[in-house]
């Protein structure tokens, strides 16, 4: 039995390499003056613990379908790349504002990036690059990485990035303080108020949440998009019964007090807050605008003068007598050649033709009559 089970986990263990073989690796084995120090390394998203600690949970709300790790030399300098693929490019820019943190600021890299001295976040279409160097040692240049993002986007996903971040005011907005969330764990590691599903991610929300900086303080603005209009009144009723909206007075002390309104299947809210008027200066910014669009060609008609009427009437009429003249000429002509090589075949048989007559007129009517 006991060898029986042996072999049973062996036969798992090689069906699971084989799965991850199998998938296809992604990252070069060169760019920009950068060589591969080793080969690929592909797992499934099991792996994300060992990567991740703590953050790995939150991260899974992504969708990773598989991570990818190579190693790069440059001379003495090394670099380690972490490919994660993940379902789409709305869930690689999700997972890029999950790691990014303050130490680092956008660089024009590709479709979104940030990077600092040590370490560079990059998203490519469905892939988000993690590059790291060891400690005392400066990453790839922006060129070299640029390099590595242009060949990585032949072979991206080219669907476009979620657009939810234009409902975020400019105005007093903490800079790269935005995090796209596609569920409630990673959510709740920047708007601690709970970390089941009070959003609504159930019903296909998506929310963008970030920092702005009033008179010195510090307030989150979340907004959270819906596929209807009636979604979100009722997840937005939901919000109300759940936390302290709009409280008469001021904040008491201690407590977590919400800020909030919905547009159409937009949901706004403000944490942190003073007071309502502090609350509307954020809030008052928000809004929702749908635009229709016709897609079908324009025609414009311009009705002729008098002139060009008439006109062309004469040059329509005498199209047609034109037509009329050269069809007779026609006509009469091969019936002349018919009766020059086909004498009394075609047209000249008035012994073989005969007419039907109604009788009312005296003088009977000869076939030949009509030749």
């Amino acid at each position: 039995m006991k060898r029986f089970l042996f072999l049973v986990a062996m036969l798992l263990c090689v069906g699971a390499t084989a799965r991850t073989a199998g998938t296809p690796a992604a990252l070069p084995a060169s760019f920009a003056g950068w060589g591969a120090s080793s080969a690929p390394l592909v797992t499934s998203p099991a792996g994300l613990d060992q990567l991740l600690g703590a953050d790995a949970a939150g991260f899974r709300e992504y969708i990773v379908k598989s991570v990818e790790q190579r190693n790069y030399a440059q001379g003495n300098q090394t670099a380690a790349i972490t490919m994660y693929r993940l379902r789409d490019p709305s869930s690689a820019f999700g997972a890029y504002t999950f790691l990014r943190n303050e130490s680092m600021s956008v660089v024009n890299l590709g479709a979104y990036a940030s990077a600092s001295r040590e370490r560079a976040l990059i998203v490519v279409g469905e892939m988000l690059l993690d590059v790291t160097v060891p400690a005392k040692q400066a990453r790839p240049s922006d060129a070299d990485l640029k390099q590595l993002a242009d060949v990585l986007n032949k072979q991206a996903d080219q669907t476009p990035y979620p657009t939810i971040g234009e409902h975020l005011p400019d105005k007093d907005r903490v800079r790269d303080s935005e995090h796209y969330f596609l569920g409630p764990r990673s959510l709740a590691q920047f708007v601690p108020l709970g970390t089941d599903d009070w959003v609504g991610f159930d019903h296909s929300a998506e929310t963008i949440v970030a920092r702005y900086r009033i008179a010195g303080k510090e307030e989150t603005l979340l907004v959270a998009s819906y596929p209807t209009q009636q979604i979100a009144a009722m997840k937005f009723s939901g919000m109300l019964r759940r936390f302290t909206f709009d409280p008469p007075g001021a904040v008491p002390a201690g407590q977590t007090v919400l800020f909030g309104k919905r547009v159409s299947s937009i949901v706004a809210v403000v944490v942190g807050a003073e007071s309502r008027d502090a609350a509307n200066k954020i809030l008052d910014q928000v809004g929702y605008e749908s635009a229709v669009t016709w897609d079908e060609p324009k025609q414009s008609y311009t009705e002729p003068g008098i002139g060009p009427m008439i006109v062309g009437a004469f040059m329509g009429t005498g199209a047609i007598m034109m037509l009329a003249i050269a069809a007779g000429i026609g006509f009469g002509g091969f019936r002349l050649l018919v009766k020059i090589f086909l004498p009394n075949k075609v047209f000249d048989r008035d012994k073989q033709i005969e007419i039907l007559q109604l009788g009312i007129s005296s003088k009977p009517i000869k076939a030949k009559d009509f030749y």
